[in-house]
């Protein structure tokens, strides 16, 4: 059914949630995980060096925290593959993504009370169901 499933993932603690959930679909299928980070660089940077600097920050951020849990997922006998794109509008860089790449499922880790996702997930729940061509499981923070 979900043979290619693609966790949003920016590093935060849902995301974490998100990543569990997506490890245990992955091997229910026998699927292909990826996770998907955007290297966003901030707009209001003053040169293209800043722009640069912020984004390798990113990466390097994002990189580490995902080296940190792949353990989870090795430990449930799956492989993850690690993806970090450039992209202004994370809602669009995903589904581009997904589109491109025969994903069949998006997960992404969704903030109660609209908290901002330390690189991604500022309102990027509601904006890919409503902009995915492919299903999106929203996993949330627990009661």
């Amino acid at each position: 059914m979900f043979q290619r499933i693609l966790i949003a993932w920016d590093g935060s603690e849902v995301a974490l949630r998100a990543f569990d959930v997506a490890i245990d679909l992955t091997r229910r299928f026998e699927g292909e995980l990826v996770a998907v980070s955007i290297a966003h660089s901030p707009a209001h940077a003053e040169t293209e060096a800043d722009r640069s600097e912020s984004a390798d920050a990113a990466r390097r951020y994002l990189e580490a925290t995902l080296s940190e849990v792949r353990d989870r997922a090795e430990r449930a006998g799956v492989d993850v593959e690690q993806q970090i794109i450039e992209g202004e509008d994370a809602t669009e860089a995903l589904v581009t993504y997904a589109h491109d790449h025969g994903i069949d499922l998006l997960v992404c880790g969704h903030h109660r009370e609209r908290r901002a996702g330390r690189m991604l997930l500022r309102g990027v729940p509601e904006s890919l169901v409503g902009r995915s061509h492919v299903p999106v499981l929203i996993v949330t923070e627990p009661d």
